[in-house]
């Protein structure tokens, strides 16, 4: 990198003022991040909005990575409207996605693997976008190995830059007793947050040095690394599977689960090695270096079939998950990509991460997504199941469902009751209310029984936090004042009830008062299950004082019920 040649006071404002005029939309939005988390780090305690302080950093961030992009993409236009009019459309649709996300406390499953699928497929587009109308590949590897140089940089002159200012600041502390701890926390803010990210845009080419069409030699010290120590260790990792292969032919037995993590990690690495070999591919003659890399996809081959047959074997034992889904999808797509490198001859490359940002997109957002289907898929069998059970009537409360999994039949049971908790996990309570009600509790292996009833799970969380809770309810009437509580003793359990004292400190007095919740009060509040909604505060008043709990965590060992930590808010008049 240039700079790194030529570094002085004067390239570097020059290469930071440069940075600021290509990328306006994007440097402020970094600045605004780094101002805010500044905030945050010295509001003092003051509550934020959960809701509003999650957009504050999510849309800026992410934001910053779209700007980028689009300015990658619409540099190379011919008309400065059309460019402007992109931006702004693209910019204001992220907008409205992220203002639309900010409503929601918990992101369901469809939510959350959308999102996260989209931030992915923009990170990708830095790399892919301002290349998707070349018919030559050498332009896009030129880029993306100095896009990926320049972030890297960032990212080490940004750590160097921390840990050194951390050190001066400390010193100052040490030698002349100068009290900085309030310091600590902005520094990385400022160095990682905005610093680093203005160094990587600085050296992200542009011009002509976008788009160089000549590639050099492979270097010496890339070509030995990947020809001495990545290409054995993936073909030990090949070979190995082979071996495993002929075993399954030889004993005729069906491959285990693991085997789809190998296959998955062999075909990364072969896509990494393709990508970081690809000058070999522009080389004059038949080296056998270059002989090797172009066979790889056709190696990989058939261990994709055995990848195939772990993953048919898992669907058919235990039937469809988002995860599964995901694998036959990336099985599907590894299949495509090694027959594409094959008839290519490796010489194209870009469209590999680009169809695997498009499939990850169609398969991740909207209502044919995986989670999506997944989820119709299950509640389709549940409620068939049912009717073939001889339910009539949904949903079923919670006893009813504890009758129907004492007579139903037993494979029946443990097949549904499997699906109800994976949906009430991975989707949230929500997803199951047309079949249960919320005082049913699922999942046969994972219960707590006291005196025969049922009354919880053996792995609970419940957690609603202080500042959500102070932000959303007033105080109770007839009570006066309100005091944080973080440490609760248990007395005893009475049942399926729990009995704690909550301490209050006024001056020198300690007043303890003393409460009881029931566990079955927690089923439908579990955190962990609770996606689409926010989970509604759960108040304990005896009278004399009321406690909003806001967290309860709760685990079941030999039949013997214990609760780590109990916090809250206590209320007294």
């Amino acid at each position: 990198m240039e700079v790194f040649r030529r570094i002085s006071p004067t390239v570097l404002i020059e290469r930071f003022g440069h940075c600021i005029r290509r990328f306006p939309v994007a440097v402020l939005l970094l600045v605004f991040l780094t101002g805010y988390l500044m905030f945050l780090i010295n509001r003092d305690g003051h509550p934020v909005d959960e809701k509003w302080n999650f957009f504050f950093i999510f849309f800026p961030a992410t934001g910053a990575l779209l700007a980028v992009s689009l300015q990658l993409l619409t540099e190379d236009f011919k008309r400065r409207l059309t460019a402007v009019v992109t931006q702004v459309f693209g910019l204001a649709l992220w907008l409205g996605v992220s203002i639309y996300l900010t409503q929601f406390e918990r992101f369901s499953m469809q939510q959350l693997v959308g999102v996260s699928a989209t931030v992915v497929a923009i990170v990708l587009s830095l790399f892919l976008l301002c290349f998707y109308r070349r018919g030559d590949d050498v332009p896009f590897w030129n880029f993306a190995q100095r896009l990926f140089i320049a972030v890297t940089a960032g990212v080490v002159v940004g750590g160097i830059l921390t840990l050194g200012i951390i050190l001066f600041v400390q010193s100052l502390d040490w030698l002349f007793g100068v009290n900085v701890n309030g310091w600590f926390l902005y520094i990385p803010t400022f160095c990682m947050v905005l610093l680093a990210p203005l160094l990587a845009m600085s050296q992200i080419p542009e011009g002509g040095q976008k788009h160089i069409r000549r590639i050099g030699p492979f270097a010496g010290f890339t070509k030995g690394v990947s020809q001495y120590l990545f290409i054995p260790l993936l073909l030990l990792y090949m070979a190995t599977l082979y071996v495993y292969a002929a075993k399954i032919l030889f004993t005729w037995q069906l491959p285990v689960g693991w085997v789809c993590y190998l296959v998955s990690a062999s075909m990364l690495g072969m896509v990494i090695l393709i990508f970081i070999t690809y000058p070999v591919q522009h080389e004059q003659g038949k080296s056998f270096f270059k002989t090797l890399t172009r066979l790889l996809p056709l190696a990989m081959l058939p261990l994709l079939v055995l990848m195939s047959v772990a993953i048919g074997r898992r669907l058919s034992d235990y039937g469809i998950t988002v995860s599964r889904l995901y694998v036959v999808v990336f099985n599907i797509w590894c299949y495509v990509v090694c027959i594409g490198l094959l008839l290519c001859r490796n010489r194209r490359i870009w469209w590999v991460p680009a169809s695997f940002a498009v499939v990850l997109l169609l398969i991740s957002v909207g209502p044919w997504s995986i989670p999506n289907v997944t989820e119709r898929h299950l509640l389709g069998e549940v409620r068939e199941a049912f009717a073939s059970t001889g339910v009539k009537q949904l949903p079923l409360s919670g006893e009813q469902y504890e009758k129907w999994l004492k007579t139903a039949d037993e494979k029946v049971v443990k097949s549904i009751d499997a699906k109800l908790h994976y949906l009430q996990v991975d989707y949230g309570y929500d997803s199951t209310l047309g079949l249960l009600g919320k005082d049913a509790i699922v999942g046969t292996t994972d219960r707590i029984e006291v005196q025969g009833d049922i009354v919880g799970t053996k792995e609970m969380h419940y957690y609603n936090s202080k500042d959500n809770l102070m932000t959303r309810m007033s105080v109770p009437q007839g009570y006066t004042h309100m005091e944080s509580i973080d440490d609760i003793e248990m007395v005893e359990q009475q049942g399926n009830r729990l009995v704690f004292d909550v301490p209050s400190k006024t001056g020198d007095e300690v007043t303890k008062y003393r409460f009881q919740v029931a566990l079955n009060q927690f089923v439908g509040r579990d955190i962990d299950r609770n996606h689409h909604s926010s989970v509604e505060p759960l108040i304990l008043d005896n009278g004399e004082a009321a406690f909003v709990v806001s967290y309860f965590s709760l685990s079941v060992r030999d039949n013997s019920v214990m609760y780590p930590s109990v916090s809250g808010i206590l209320f007294t008049k």
